[in-house]
Formats: C-alpha cells, sequence, structure tokens
C-alpha cells in the first residue's frame, strides 16, 4: 500500500509541475499580447523560410516590415511588396508588374505585427513552456491545437525575455511542413508616417480589383 501512495503522490507532484508549467506560459503568452496591442510604429528585418518535407525542398525569403498602429503594414522582399492601410489591401508582384487590390479583411491574419495576431493562439491552443538552452535570451512556448483541427496544429514560439516581442515563430502543418520565420533589428521607437500605408500602382502596372 505504501509504495502505491509514493506513486500516487509522485503522479500528483509531476501532474502539478506539469499545471505550473501550463500557467506560466499561459501569463506569459497574456503579457506578450498585450505587448502587441501597445505596439504603435514597429520596423524589422525579417527572414521566412519553407521546408517541404515531401521534396525535402528548402526556400527563403528575406525582406523587411513596418507596421503602424496595429493593422497597418508594409512588407518589401525582393519579389513582393505587400501594403495596407487597415482597409484596402494592395499586393504588388514586381516579377510581372501586376498589382491586386482587395480588402484587408480578406488577408490572412499570420502578420506578427497586427493587433489580434496572438489572439487565436491565446483561445484556441494550449500553451507549454519548453526548454531551449541554444538561446539564453528568449522564452521558448510550445502551442497545440486544442482541436487538432487547425491546418497548424503545433508551432513554437521564442520570446524575448525583455521585450515581449516576438523574434521567432516555428510552425508545423498537418503535412509535416515547416514554416520558420525570424526577425531582427526590430525598432519599436521609429516614427512612421501614414503615407507609408498607402499605395498607388506604377504605370503601366496590371492591376487587379477583388473587391
Amino acid at each position: 500500500m505504501k509504495k502505491y501512495m509514493t506513486l500516487l503522490l509522485l503522479l500528483l507532484a509531476a501532474f502539478s509541475m506539469t499545471m505550473a508549467a501550463d500557467k506560466d506560459a499561459d501569463q506569459l503568452l497574456k503579457k506578450v499580447q498585450k505587448t502587441y496591442q501597445d505596439l504603435d510604429d514597429v520596423c524589422a528585418d525579417f527572414s521566412q523560410t519553407f521546408f517541404w518535407k515531401l521534396t525535402n525542398e528548402r526556400q527563403t525569403v528575406a525582406g523587411n516590415v513596418c507596421a503602424k498602429a496595429g493593422d497597418k503594414f508594409r512588407i518589401e522582399t525582393p519579389e513582393q511588396l505587400i501594403v495596407t492601410d487597415g482597409d484596402i489591401l494592395w499586393t504588388l508582384n514586381k516579377m510581372n508588374n501586376q498589382v491586386i487590390v482587395d480588402y484587408a479583411e480578406n488577408m490572412s491574419n499570420d502578420n506578427p505585427f497586427i493587433k489580434n495576431f496572438m489572439d487565436k493562439y491565446v483561445s484556441e491552443y494550449d500553451a507549454r513552456m519548453v526548454a531551449d538552452q541554444s538561446d539564453a535570451t528568449s522564452h521558448c512556448v510550445l502551442l497545440t491545437s486544442k482541436t487538432g483541427e487547425h491546418f497548424v496544429p503545433q508551432l513554437w514560439l521564442w520570446i524575448d525575455k525583455k521585450s515581449n516581442l516576438i523574434d521567432r515563430i516555428v510552425q508545423l502543418d498537418v503535412n509535416e511542413n515547416t514554416t520558420e520565420f525570424k526577425m531582427t533589428n526590430m525598432d519599436t521607437k521609429v516614427k512612421l508616417n501614414n503615407s507609408l500605408f498607402s499605395y498607388q500602382a506604377p504605370e503601366g502596372a496590371e492591376t487587379i480589383d477583388m473587391r
């Protein structure tokens, strides 16, 4: 009987440690959520790397992103420019000089500088702190879909310990492909003019209006 009681106490202790870790992760995500909601002007360099497991192929895109007031942003890479004033979204394909115009609400909410970026992760994913010995400057949080029905059932967030901003995201989708998003040279003191977030198609560009 004593042996079973000892085992039960060990299990309860392990369960308590897990619950504490989950609680710590939830509290951290709420801090991050508030930090993003309070952001006004911010710019950063980024790289986004896609890895397709089936073909063992890897592709990296690098560029710059600026955001203002949580709903305006401008993303530029060598091949593409994406601009929104919060209402209208312009996407320029530099390779074929084509501009697609749409409502901003129809775009994906995966941009890490919009106000509601963290909302779905707080409400739809379970969070757990995990150890990453290779990065002492960031917390690492594993997020797992509560329902298992998300296209991305698991992702990892690296959160800077000083700023409470995310500097790295790794997503694993249902096909076991991964997407890694890194941000560097983040500037939260920059002052951005609203004109940066409006766009006029260049002369000779093909314009496709999806509105």
